[in-house]
Order: structure tokens, then sequence, then C-alpha cells
């Protein structure tokens, strides 16, 4: 049965809800510990790698464990509910300080992975839903469609209304300690319905031909270390994502110290995620007609040119950049696609050696984009730092060349890299059919002998 258009909408509203909290977070959080903790940039990057690298640990242990969960209510759906309020909680958390120097430090990191852990419990939850609600590849790729229509909706709400919120609660043009706070509390409480609209309306109708067998977790990890398109999947995730979040985490410097528009920051930042929605609509039925490894490569050769000719034409031209800004958001229609080619390569490796690794795959591929976010932004502070950017000063004319070529060249760059492992992703729509219908048939054979 095809998904309903309330389903698909539903699965749509759970990345709305996950970027209410996780969104201000990569775009607010690394400012706020810099220029409002008055943490340094290279302990801030610190903090950010130290919770990726446990997130290397602890996402592909939770995909173990969630895969290998059996309720009435399915294998994911239970941590969506439970993990919900838990994430709301934490995610305002990350936005409070306690004590000073390294007091206040070990308080950010241990906030700020606390908040990681339990976006992993209810992201990879909701994420892998998409692996198990349907086989029609159509709706597949609708699912991921929607999905990142969510993401960006959210993006250009949050982007529209999160500077003239921080600026109504500070009561001046400069950001203050509760105004982050403030800010969000009102994100978390509004995240949570959301999430529970998603449990409600998202139901799992898919179950491993090897269902009722106790599967080893070292299967588990030998179908997603061996699965070569789940591997490739990885790395150009892994490129895409740091491109993409570590531009988010660092764009604010860019227009509060080169193009120095506070009232143009909501514009800036809200643009590009309403031309990526209308870029998703526009293209999503070319994903299923000219194939996804094709739409994907047309996506990142656009914003990575995108971001380059950014940083060529400077940040005096506004409209120009306004124009360049929105160009950019259009090209990363390409952002749901590789979600989209997971269920596929976890086919893949379920019709070559008999598992199926949902939890896992999915915490892989996702791990990279948690990978991405705080190596993005990290690296990008660790770079401006080297040149010569100092919080809440007039930055020299060094620090302003730093901040806009990691903001854009560096990023524009990584987009492109994106296409080397796509070079060699091997699984074309053809393939994808022929491997869905063989475990159809492995399927009905299974329930015909339980009858």
């Amino acid at each position: 049965m095809k998904l309903s258009k309330r389903t698909l909408f539903a699965y749509g509203v759970g990345d709305f809800a996950s970027n209410l909290c996780w969104t201000f977070i990569g775009s607010f959080l690394s400012i706020y510990y810099t220029d409002v903790v008055g943490i340094t940039p290279v302990a801030a990057s610190a903090i950010m790698l130290i919770a990726k690298i446990w997130d290397g640990i602890n996402d592909p242990m939770f995909g173990a464990i969630a895969e290998r969960t059996n309720t009435k209510k399915g294998r994911f759906r239970p941590y969506i509910f439970y993990g919900a309020p838990i994430l709301a909680v934490l995610s305002v958390l990350a936005f409070t300080t306690f004590g000073t120097g390294r007091t206040a430090v070990i308080w950010a990191a241990v906030t700020y992975i606390g908040c990681g852990m339990a976006y992993t419990v209810v992201n990879l939850s909701y994420g892998s839903l998409s692996t198990v609600m349907t086989t029609d590849p159509e709706d597949i790729a609708q699912l991921n469609s929607y999905r990142m229509m969510g993401t960006n909706l959210s993006s250009v709400l949050l982007n529209a209304i999160t500077s003239p919120m921080l600026l109504y609660f500070s009561g001046s043009e400069n950001y203050t300690k509760q105004s982050y706070l403030y800010v969000a509390i009102i994100f978390a409480v509004c995240a949570l319905p959301l999430f529970y609209f998603v449990y409600a309306n998202c139901k799992e109708t898919i179950h491993p031909v090897s269902e009722g067998q106790k599967m080893p977790v070292r299967m588990s990890i030998r179908a997603v270390l061996t699965n070569k398109p789940l591997v490739l999947l990885f790395f150009i995730q892994l490129l895409a994502m740091t491109a993409f979040f570590g531009r988010m985490g660092v764009v604010i410097y860019y227009l509060m110290y080169n193009v120095q528009s506070f009232t143009l920051i909501s514009a800036f930042m809200s643009l590009p995620s309403l031309c990526t929605v209308i870029g998703i609509f526009a293209t999503k039925n070319f994903v299923v007609r000219v194939g996804k490894k094709k739409m994907a490569a047309i996506g990142y050769i656009g914003a990575g040119a995108s971001l380059i000719v950014i940083y060529l034409v400077g940040w005096t031209n506004i409209p120009l950049l306004l124009a360049l800004h929105c160009i950019y958001g259009f090209f990363c229609f390409s952002f749901p696609i590789p979600m989209a080619m997971i269920p596929d390569a976890i086919n893949y490796e379920e019709d070559r050696i008999g598992v199926r690794a949902d939890g896992m795959s999915y915490a892989a591929v996702s791990l990279s984009t948690k990978f991405g976010s705080a190596f993005g932004v990290s690296g990008a502070l660790l770079i401006m730092g080297a040149l010569g950017y100092v919080a809440n000063q007039q930055q020299t004319a060094e620090a302003l060349f730093g901040i806009n070529l990691t903001t854009n060249l560096i990023f524009g760059l990584m987009y492109l890299l994106c296409l080397v492992p796509l070079f060699f992703y091997p699984l074309s729509e053809q393939k994808n059919e022929e491997i869905l219908k063989r475990l159809e048939e492995k399927r009905s054979a299974m329930a015909a002998e339980k009858a």
C-alpha cells in the first residue's frame, strides 16, 4: 500500500521538531560559547570534537540496541516517545552556564555531550523509521523529501525569527545570556507535541527476513562494514554535512563581522533554507526519473560553485550576496537524496548475506552527519582563530579574510569533493529493483512457512 499524505506529512514534521532543538544549537551555540560564556575558540572546538568522538561509540551502540528492540509499538517508535522530553530538557541546558573558567567549560561539555546523546536516541530512531515503513522506492524518496522539506521549513522559520527573538529578549543589539536561554525554552516546548505527532502517525511495517532469529552484534557490525554502498554513503554524507553544518555554524560570524548588518541576518539565514524547500519540491520527481546518483551530483556541483563565487565577490554587494545565497540554497535539494539511498544499501546487504541491520546502518550514516557538524564548526573556529579572530572586537583585515575563506571557499570545495565517493557508488535504480524483488520473494516464502 502507498503511504498516505498524512503519513508523509507526519514524517516530515519529525525533522521540523528535531531542528527546533538542534538547528538553534548548530547555528548559535558556538557564538554563545565564545562571545557570551567567554570560552576560547580552541576550547569550544575541543568540546565539539570530544562530543563527536563519543558519538562514534554511542551512535552504533544505540543502533545495535534499537534494531534488537522488540515491542508491540515496533523497534524504533518507543525511543521517540520516551526520548523526546529528555532531548527538550537537555537542549535548554546547553544554553545555561555554571561557574566560570574551567568549571564553565566542563559544564558546557557535559550539557553538549548529553544533548548529543539524546539527539541520537530520538533522531536515529526517527530516521530509521524510513527504512521500515515501506519498500516502495517512490514512497521512500517521498519520505526523505518530506523530511528535508521539514528540515528546511524549520530552518526558514528559525532563521527568520531567532535573531529578532534574541534581540527582543536582550533589549539591545548585543545578545545576552538570558535571551539565548529564553529562546531555547520556547523551541523545546514547541518541539514536544510535534515528536508525538510523528509517533502517532508513522507505523513500522517492514520486518527483517531473519526476524525471530537471534542476531549477534558482530554480524550487524559486519553487515555495516562490508556494505560497500553504505560505506560510500558515509563518506558522501561526511563531506556534505561537514560543509553544510560547518557553514551553518559559522555563517553568523560572516554576517556579523564581514557584512556587518544585524537587520539582514534573518534574511541571509532564512532565504537559503526557503530556496532549499523550493528546490526539493521542484526536483523530487526527477530523483526517481533521472536517478538519485545523477541528481545528487548536480546538487553538489551547484552548491559548491555558489559558495566559491560568494567567496570571490567579497561582502560589499548585498543584493548580489542575497541572490547567490538563494542559488546556494536551491542546489541544497541534494540533501535528502543520500538518506533515500540508505534503504537501498540496507536491502543490498540483506540480499547479499541475509542480515538486515537497519539501526546500525542508519546509525553509521547518521554518525557521518554528526562528525560533519563537529568537524565543520570546530575546524572553522580553529582556522578563524589562527587568522586573528577575536570575540567582540573590531576584526583585522586578516581576520575578515579568514572568516570569508572559512565560511565560503573551504566549504564550497568540500561540496565538490562529494563527487569522488559518489562516482564509485554502485547501485542503480535497475539494480535496486532486482534486489527488492528477490527480498519480497523471500519474505513471501517466510510468510507462507509461518502460515
